[in-house]
């Protein structure tokens, strides 16, 4: 009886945590796969500091830009590295904000010529500070349907 109640409590605790998962994981659309970078400061220019609410995106469609215009960063490279640019971009989202916060990916929707891309920010427990530092996120993007126009990509939570 104990081993049923056991298996019953862990199916339930299993459960509750893949729908914790599973409300917390971006939307995107089918035939869609996205790999996420969150770095704490900016990619491309180690002195450059954003201001508050400062937004900027840049899409990378190819390996000579990326190896051009990003840091030599370990952590940038293991993440670009064999990227192939025929089938996939980056997307480089940041923010100028206080240091405690992040940038996480909410949503991406195809839109009729391109992509919105929905960017929330992670709002810890932590007393406000005003410090400021520059929150960047890549979005690795691989799309079956990549022709687009446009990218609009929203920053909420400020």
């Amino acid at each position: 009886m104990k081993r049923r109640k056991f298996l019953a409590i862990g199916g339930l605790g299993l459960g509750a945590g893949y729908a914790w998962n599973r409300s917390r994981s971006p939307s995107i659309p089918s035939g869609m796969t996205i790999d996420t970078l969150y770095y704490e400061g900016n990619i491309f220019d180690a002195r450059d500091v954003f201001g508050p609410r400062e937004e900027s995106h840049t899409l990378i469609t190819d390996e000579e830009t990326a190896a051009s215009e990003f840091r030599d960063v370990e952590q940038l490279s293991d993440f670009t590295e064999g990227i192939n640019f025929d089938e996939s971009y980056i997307l480089v989202v940041q923010n100028g904000m206080r240091s405690e916060d992040d940038l996480e990916l909410g949503s991406i929707n195809r839109i009729e010529d391109g992509l919105q891309v929905a960017i929330s920010i992670d709002k810890p427990l932590i007393p406000d500070h005003d410090d400021l530092i520059t929150h960047t996120l890549l979005i690795r993007i691989t799309d079956e349907k990549s022709v687009f126009n446009s990218i609009d990509v929203s920053i909420d939570g400020h």
